[in-house]
């Protein structure tokens, strides 16, 4: 896969694994820590961001929830920008050549040559993917810039995804990349180019020892171990030949791009959505809590434990219905949700806290249930419970707008079609000897002409890719 831990299926981190925080030798090398800049990417748009941020804090959930799930479904038009970086020789222009399938003298082309051939960042498009953008980054050592110049000369800030490019060994500059790289929470890989020419090198130095899948092995080995010390995570490490894209790693690299980047966009999506929204809903939590520390007479004044009246339960449970209304998750907002969603009302409760909060334990009472929600049970209890609601209804907002699963619209029936049609040639291909051309491909490749469905268009080429028949 293209990713490992850090987002839902798509970051770098591991779970097991601290992130990288403050890294002095980073910021020593870069001139600044990458932390410092802010992400933009354009996998969710500035309009519906703005759009997501007047809504929740209008509390207009339901708006907020109708807007995603439309983005959702139009995600194969969401653009993902992708950076090849490297240092001057390494064959980053090259290498976008031969993932475009054009040849350097064609039209269009990438510019190579033995000299610097790149000094701005230079987008082309990836027409095997749509949407997707392959950025050509000049040369970190390009008119010897200061690093932390150079990120700012590249738009560091708004690319979804890396591909380190590097020839020969993996040097100084590709490790620092790969931490700064991580520190921004971005997704990469690692490819090496040329490594024919290094396979041939070996061979005549060591020519009765020389062993190809061996010698393979120990570079992809060596690489994947510095990297992993250095951004604790397991790389994905490609070693490639730019003039013959059927030999060594190319296959798979290209391959591993068209199977997993449509995956990549949701969860890209879904992540960068989640700081837009999280940021949102805590400034509006955090203002209502400012609100109610005002309105409360003794905040932090101890006062002897009476339990609640029955004034109090009902004064609690009727704010407790103001922040819900507030936030969009009052009663007649989660129908209309759930019937937006097609989930009935009660599974939609059932991934949130709020509309339970009231409701009856048998052998407990309504005192003691709420009572138990709260630590400081001798300070005053109403404004304890009051900020015990407010962060329940706000994280309940975060939970719905998380579930992709629920977000996501149901897909056509060609869709599931062509995920049944996918499945079932793999089955029959990974048991038999026969050649490709089956009544199964020729099935496949009629539903392929028959419909844009991105679906269908992105496995068939990947198909065509592990046949080496793509170009």
């Amino acid at each position: 896969m293209l990713y490992h831990q850090h987002f839902p299926g798509m970051g770098q981190t591991s779970s097991s694994t601290p992130p990288l925080k403050n890294d002095p030798d980073l910021t020593s090398s870069f001139g600044t820590n990458p932390q410092n800049f802010k992400m933009k990417p354009k996998i969710v748009s500035q309009e519906l961001i703005a759009f997501i941020e007047s809504s929740l804090e209008e509390g207009k959930l339901q708006e907020t929830v109708s807007a995603i799930r439309n983005a959702l479904s139009d995600m194969e038009k969401a653009p993902v920008n992708i950076a090849l970086i490297g240092e001057t020789g390494a064959g980053k222009s090259s290498l976008i050549n031969a993932l475009r399938g054009v040849k350097a003298d064609e039209e269009g082309a990438a510019a190579t040559g033995v000299i610097c051939t790149t000094t701005e960042r230079t987008p082309y498009p990836y027409a095997k993917i749509p949407s997707v953008i392959l950025w050509d980054l000049p040369s970190i050592a390009f008119c010897a810039f200061h690093p932390n110049e150079y990120l700012k000369k590249i738009n560091i800030e708004e690319y979804d995804f890396f591909i380190i490019v590097s020839s020969g060994r993996l040097k100084f500059s590709d490790r620092e990349i790969a931490k700064a790289i991580v520190q921004m929470n971005r997704s990469f890989c690692f490819v090496l180019t040329h490594t024919d020419i290094d396979l041939e090198v070996e061979k005549l130095i060591n020519p009765r020892r020389f062993n190809k899948e061996n010698t393979l092995n120990k570079i992809r080995n060596s690489i994947s171990s510095i990297l992993k010390g250095v951004t604790y995570q397991e790389p994905l490490v490609f070693l490639v030949s730019n003039f013959d894209v059927s030999d060594l790693d190319f296959p798979k690299l290209e391959a591993t791009l068209l199977k997993e980047l449509p995956a990549y966009k949701h969860h890209m999506f879904m992540h960068t959505l989640s700081i837009v929204t999280d940021s949102t809903i805590n400034r509006k939590r955090d203002m209502l809590k400012q609100k109610i520390l005002k309105e409360s007479r003794m905040p932090r004044a101890t006062i002897p434990f009476r339990g609640l009246t029955q004034n109090d339960l009902e004064m609690l449970e009727q704010t407790l219905n103001n922040y819900r209304s507030s936030f969009g998750l009052d009663e007649a907002s989660l129908e209309n949700i759930s019937e937006d969603l097609n989930v009935t009302l009660e599974e939609l409760k059932a991934n949130i806290k709020s509309p339970h909060l009231f409701s009856d334990e048998p052998g407990t009472s309504l005192t003691d249930k709420l009572l138990n929600y709260i630590k400081h049970s001798y300070f005053s209890n109403f404004y304890h419970l009051q900020n015990y609601f407010i962060d329940t209804v706000a994280s309940d907002v975060k939970t719905i707008l998380s579930k992709e699963e629920l977000l996501t619209k149901k897909v056509s029936s060609f869709y599931s079609n062509a995920s049944l049609c996918w499945e079932e040639f793999l089955r029959k291909i990974s048991v038999s000897t026969v050649v490709p051309e089956s009544t199964c491909l020729i099935h496949f490749i009629e539903m392929f002409q028959s419909d844009s469905d991105e679906f269908c268009h992105i496995h068939f080429l990947y198909l065509l890719t592990c046949w080496g028949l793509s170009g």
